[in-house]
């Protein structure tokens, strides 16, 4: 099957709800990221079927550092490399945007995203300041 990886105007109507429905069933039981801030992504089947989605927008702690704060694939599109390629599509972004590094974090148990990460060139790391769960994994990549 074939994908295509779209940023979106998250400012949209339509987009909105497009990007709640899949936090809700991607991401279930955890609150729903506000999908006013940042840039987001969308992946598209062939047949325009929403597949996954990915946002990112300034860290709130670092001035020079994009946070990757969402993303997910649905479960029938899991298995085909769809969170790197979101993962690239940020990295793309946030270096035309200027900024020195991108960060973001994983669930402890979340083993598909830390490799994504890894394969992709992220290190984990220790904040000074830790923003996540108590069993959260932090990792960063240096873009320039």
């Amino acid at each position: 099957m074939k994908y295509h990886i779209r940023k979106v105007n998250n400012k949209s109507k339509r987009v909105k709800n497009t990007l709640i429905r899949l936090q809700k069933e991607i991401l279930s039981g955890t609150a729903l990221a506000n999908t006013d801030e940042g840039h987001w992504w969308i992946v598209y089947t062939e047949t325009n079927k929403p597949a996954g989605f990915a946002a990112m927008k300034q860290s709130e702690q670092f001035t020079d550092c994009v946070y990757f704060h969402r993303a997910g694939v649905t479960y029938e599109h899991t298995g085909n490399g769809l969170q790197a390629r979101l993962i690239k599509a940020r990295l793309k972004k946030a270096k035309a945007m200027g900024f020195n590094w991108a960060v973001t974090d994983t669930r402890l148990y979340n083993s598909g995203s830390s490799n994504s990460l890894i394969n992709c060139g992220f290190k984990m790391y220790r904040p000074s300041k830790p923003w996540g769960f108590d069993d959260a994994c932090y990792w960063r990549l240096k873009l320039t």
